[in-house]
C-alpha cells in the first residue's frame, strides 16, 4: 500500500486518535477471524439491531430520550451496571408457550374501539459519553422513567414523558456529568402534541408465524435472541390483538433456541411466563457466555408484559422495560 493510500485511509477513520490498549488490537483480530457477533457482555440498548424501529417522538423517548451530543461520540463502551451469570434454572422448550396460545383468553382492551392506540411503557432511557483524556473511558448516566402515548392511525395524538433523576454508572461519571451539564437531560414531565403524520410505525406483519418470522427474525445472523428484542420493539409500537398475539406465541414456540424457564413476578407484582435466548447463538456461534434476552408472558391473555437482558444469581430477571398499560380510546389523557 502506498503512502498516499494510507494517508487517504488515516484521514477518513473516524477512530484515528483513539487510544488502543496492549494486546487488544491481535485479540480483536483473532476473534474477527472465526466469529461475526458482538463480545459486549451486555448489548447497548441503541446498538441492537432490530426492524421494527419506531420513528419519531415515541422511538427518541424510549430508545434514547436522553440522546446528547457526544464529545467523541462512539457506539462502544461500558453500559450501566454489570451484569451477573445468566440464571441457573433448567430451560425447556418453548413449545410451552404453545399451551398459552392455545388456551388463549381476551385482553381487556380486545373488546375496545377508539380513535387511539394507547400505551403506557415504562424503561430508562440515557447517554453516553466517551471522556476526553480518559485513555477510553465513558461516563455514563441513565435515568428511569414512563412514556405513555395516544397515537391515531394517521400519526396524531399524544406523547408524554416522565423522566427520573438521574443515576450515573460512578462518581467519574457523576462529575464529569456535573462538569458539563449541557451533555443531561432534565428530569421532569414533558408533554408533546402529535399532528397528523408526526410520528410513523413500521407496518404491523400479518397475523401468521411464517409473516413475523420473516419480519422479526432479522438480522438473521444474529441468531434467535433477535427474535426477542424484536418482539419487544414490536409491543412498543402497536398493541397487538388476540390474532397477532397468537401469532407471535407460536413464533417463540418454534424458534430454535428461545426457551421457556418457568414463571416470575416482575417489579409491579404481575406474573408471566419467562422466555429466553442466549445472545451469541447466530449461524456462526460465539465461544463463550455473552447473556441473554428475556421477555415476560402474560400466561392467560399473552400479552407482553417486561423485557429484560440481566439476572441475577438466582435467575431473577432485571425487567427494565414494562409495558404498564394498553387501550383504545376516543380521549386524550
Amino acid at each position: 500500500m502506498s503512502r498516499r493510500v494510507r494517508d487517504m485511509l488515516a484521514t477518513a477513520d473516524p477512530a484515528r486518535g483513539v487510544e488502543v490498549g496492549p494486546g487488544d488490537v491481535a485479540a480483536l483480530l483473532e476473534r474477527a477471524g472465526t466469529d461475526v457477533t458482538s463480545y459486549a457482555p451486555v448489548a447497548p440498548a441503541r446498538s441492537r439491531s432490530s426492524l421494527l424501529v419506531p420513528v419519531g417522538a415515541f422511538a427518541l423517548v424510549l430508545v434514547a430520550t436522553a440522546a446528547v451530543a457526544a464529545l467523541r461520540p462512539s457506539a462502544a463502551g461500558p453500559t450501566l451496571g454489570t451484569p451477573a451469570g445468566p440464571p441457573e434454572p433448567t430451560a425447556v422448550p418453548a413449545p410451552c408457550l404453545a399451551t398459552v396460545a392455545d388456551r388463549l383468553r381476551a385482553a381487556p382492551y380486545d373488546e375496545q374501539a377508539g380513535r387511539y392506540e394507547y400505551l403506557r411503557v415504562a424503561a430508562p432511557s440515557g447517554s453516553m459519553v466517551e471522556m476526553p483524556g480518559h485513555a477510553g473511558r465513558f461516563a455514563s448516566v441513565r435515568y428511569p422513567g414512563e412514556t405513555e402515548r395516544w397515537l391515531a392511525a394517521d400519526g396524531s395524538g399524544r406523547l408524554r414523558v416522565i423522566r427520573g433523576e438521574p443515576e450515573y454508572q460512578d462518581a467519574e461519571s457523576a462529575a464529569f456529568f456535573a462538569a458539563h451539564p449541557e451533555l443531561e437531560s432534565r428530569p421532569g414531565t414533558e408533554t408533546t402534541e402529535l399532528g397528523p403524520g408526526d410520528m410513523e410505525l413500521t407496518a404491523l406483519p400479518a397475523a401468521d408465524p411464517e409473516a413475523l418470522a420473516r419480519a422479526l427474525y432479522q438480522p438473521r445472523e444474529n441468531g434467535p435472541s433477535q427474535v426477542l428484542v424484536n418482539v419487544a420493539d414490536l409491543n412498543r409500537q402497536w398493541i397487538l390483538d388476540a390474532a397477532h398475539r397468537v401469532a407471535v406465541l407460536r413464533l417463540l414456540a418454534a424458534t430454535d433456541g428461545v426457551a421457556c424457564r418457568g414463571e416470575q413476578t416482575d417489579p409491579t407484582g404481575r406474573t408471566g411466563v419467562v422466555v429466553s435466548a442466549d445472545r451469541g447463538r447466530g449461524p456462526r456461534p460465539s465461544p463463550g457466555d455473552h447473556g441473554r434476552e428475556y421477555l415476560l408472558v402474560e400466561p392467560e391473555t399473552g400479552e407482553l408484559l417486561a423485557a429484560g437482558s440481566r439476572a441475577d444469581q438466582t435467575g431473577a430477571v432485571d425487567w427494565s422495560t414494562r409495558y404498564l398499560d394498553r387501550a383504545r380510546t376516543d380521549v386524550l389523557g
